[in-house]
């Protein structure tokens, strides 16, 4: 077995007494999911059950093949074995660590064991790997039917103002309104829908020798094409050793790196930023309201509690960064 977690199992299959796992099944549970009781707001709310979950996973994993199969520097988990029924899945094994690990290595918290070059290139590739996916001809179950979410400048408007609103302090009441007009100035009414990869975090990344291979995909519904890319970098900015460490944990200048990397790489060189930044706001304030409020009421969950609230300055500071930016960029 190589995990269990509440949400699923993970188990290794071997082939011929080999060490090195031939591939890979997933057995999906069903869980609670949605709101659990919380005031926070949320962007996505709809539970799934894990025969659902899975068949989008299969369908993700379909989509990816045929989008990156053949792109140079891009890998791909091929989809080998779909148990409907069972909410399970086989595909294949990919010997490589995460993105996240490769980053991590870059904290001051490890010093000497990291390669900023090496995240640096995988970061380029996340870019390069989700316009690639983007500009391909989705055709999983749904397809472009899927919901869609924040698909209006107006909804994303609303987001900050409900974000604003639920953390309370007058210092983050300030940034949601000045988000609320920078998105008023520079989104257009009905924003650009891709079919969004689901959990496009560096988690879910895997590197090996300059090829880069993005894994659980959950393709539920249409987001605006800044989704993916504004997770990716908030789950970067907002890992979690630089928020508990107060921003020790990493310099701004490896934190720039890898951003400008990705963005670069997504966007190009001379694209119009201040649309992403407008949505990484939106982002920055989703992902931070669900690490505060985080459900685990075990100790640990409480500690994490307490010092996350304790870092609310350095994550206020990441979203005034992002409207300087965006200022800048217009």
């Amino acid at each position: 077995m190589l995990a269990d977690r509440p949400t699923c199992v993970l188990l290794t299959i071997h082939l011929d007494g080999r060490e090195t796992p031939a591939a890979l099944a997933k057995v999906r549970r069903d869980s609670a999911g949605g709101p659990r009781g919380s005031s926070r707001p949320r962007l996505r709310k709809e539970a799934a059950t894990a025969e659902e979950l899975t068949l989008l996973e299969w369908a993700g994993l379909e989509a990816i093949q045929n989008a990156c199969g053949d792109a140079q520097g891009l890998g791909v988990t091929r989809p080998l074995l779909l148990m409907r029924e069972d909410a399970a899945l086989v595909m294949s094994f990919v010997d490589a660590r995460t993105l996240r690990s490769v980053v991590l290595d870059l904290s001051r918290l490890h010093p000497g064991r990291g390669r900023l070059d090496e995240a640096v290139a995988g970061c380029a590739l996340a870019g390069r790997w989700l316009n690639t996916f983007q500009q391909s001809d989705f055709r999983g179950p749904g397809g472009s039917d899927r919901p869609v979410r924040q698909g209006t400048r107006d909804e994303v408007v609303d987001g900050l103002g409900a974000y604003g609103d639920y953390l309370g302090s007058p210092a983050w009441g300030r940034l949601a309104s000045r988000g609320r007009g920078l998105v008023a100035a520079v989104l257009p009414r009905e924003l650009p829908l891709a079919v969004g990869h689901g959990d496009f975090a560096p988690r879910n990344m895997l590197l090996r020798a300059g090829r880069l291979t993005v894994i659980d995909p959950l393709p539920r519904w249409q987001v605006p094409v800044y989704d993916d890319l504004c997770r990716f970098l908030v789950g970067i900015r907002l890992i979690g050793e630089q928020v508990h460490t107060h921003g020790l944990a990493f310099g701004s200048d490896t934190l720039d790196a890898l951003e400008e990397a990705a963005v670069a790489a997504y966007l190009g060189p001379d694209a119009d930023r201040a649309p992403l930044r407008a949505y990484q706001l939106l982002i920055l304030m989703d992902k931070w309201t669900a690490m505060l409020d985080n459900p685990r009421h075990d100790p640990l969950g409480r500690l994490s509690r307490r010092s996350a609230a304790l870092a609310d300055h350095r994550v206020r500071r990441e979203a005034e960064r992002l409207l300087d930016l965006a200022d800048t960029d217009r």
